[in-house]
């Protein structure tokens, strides 16, 4: 089942200019990660957030794992799950429609 993930309340110092450079070092633009639906980031009520529609809670998961704490390792020396974490959202998906 496809799940909605919203990513916000991210620790001090993650906004868009790590945004970006989390993005570069994943290249996730050009090799998206398997079951990657639909990925928006920006601001909402002064907040920098990130939501992606996944086609299952397991594919995010592998992702998170594989590609996204690695770049944060590598960019920021630190290990992301070990310090202050975002706050995460999950939803269920009833309908998606992908042009």
């Amino acid at each position: 089942m496809a799940v909605a993930i919203r990513t916000t309340d991210f620790p001090e110092g993650f906004g868009p200019d790590m945004y970006d450079r989390v993005q570069a070092e994943m290249n996730v633009a050009s090799d998206p990660p398997e079951g990657l639906v639909f990925h928006w980031a920006g601001q909402v009520d002064g907040k920098w957030t990130v939501m992606d529609v996944w086609g299952s809670r397991d594919a995010y998961d592998r992702f998170r794992e594989e590609r996204l704490f690695p770049a944060i390792r590598t960019l920021s020396g630190m290990d992301p799950a070990g310090g202050p974490q975002p706050t995460i959202a999950e939803f269920a998906v009833h309908n998606y429609i992908k042009p």
